[in-house]
């Protein structure tokens, strides 16, 4: 007689068991470290190309405080939000019809939310959103003055009930005369509003300049001497 050896019906379910508590414990981080990286990589591409569209359209049509644009204003409803005036909302449309014509194989779709009439913002085909923008045209005197300023959100979500969520994936930019800037590209920016945590969208420089998120993880980052967690 030939003697089979085989898994008993409690083995295979142990094993079974076993396998699915390890995936549960390190699926989460491979997700997250997934996400993380498209995120960055959305961002680094947005940058790219919407930085060099500006700076072509200010080569061709002169610089944000020649194009007929006013300042931003707001003003208060009945419920007591600050809405952004229609001259404003309209200043915004101005600034990405000059903005489009660079913006190669790319064009925008109006965010359209009756829900919330505070500002205008613009979808881009692969899912990033413009969800907010402040002009100060006034103010843009010199290469370095602050002329303005938007927001991007990478999962292309405009409201969410999850502000969280909301501020991870939403970055903020300035406009200068000359370039677009991502804010928080100097240490003090970075630890005083991304690393602690007080306003994630100040991490846009963090993410171009060091290709991670890992700000979300560990708080002893920095630019001269730490630019990434220890694994």
């Amino acid at each position: 007689m030939v003697m089979k050896k085989a898994f008993t019906l409690a083995e295979v379910l142990l094993t079974l068991g076993i396998i699915g508590i390890v995936a549960a414990m390190i699926l989460p981080g491979i997700i997250q470290d997934y996400r993380e990286k498209e995120t960055v990589t959305r961002v680094k591409k947005f940058y790219s190309v919407f930085s060099q569209a500006y700076t072509q359209a200010v080569l061709e049509n002169g610089t944000i405080d020649t194009w007929g644009l006013t300042d931003a204003e707001l003003y208060e409803d009945e419920d007591g939000n600050s809405i952004h005036t229609q001259e404003s909302i309209e200043n915004y449309d101005k600034f990405f019809d000059v903005i489009e014509p660079y913006l190669k194989n790319i064009t925008r779709t109006q965010l359209n939310d009756d829900s919330d009439k505070r500002t205008r913002g613009y979808v881009m085909p692969d899912g990033n959103s413009i969800i907010a923008m402040w002009l100060k045209p006034s103010n843009c005197t010199s290469d370095d003055s602050y002329c303005g300023d938007f927001y991007l959100s990478t999962d292309g979500k405009y409201f969410s009930n999850n502000k969280e969520k909301l501020n991870q994936q939403t970055f903020a930019f300035i406009i200068r005369k000359h370039r677009i800037d991502p804010l928080g590209t100097d240490n003090n920016t970075f630890k005083n509003y991304c690393l602690n945590g007080k306003n994630r969208s100040r991490c846009t420089g963090w993410v171009i300049v060091n290709g991670n998120m890992d700000y979300l993880h560990c708080d002893d980052l920095d630019y001269n001497t730490k630019t990434k967690c220890s694994k």
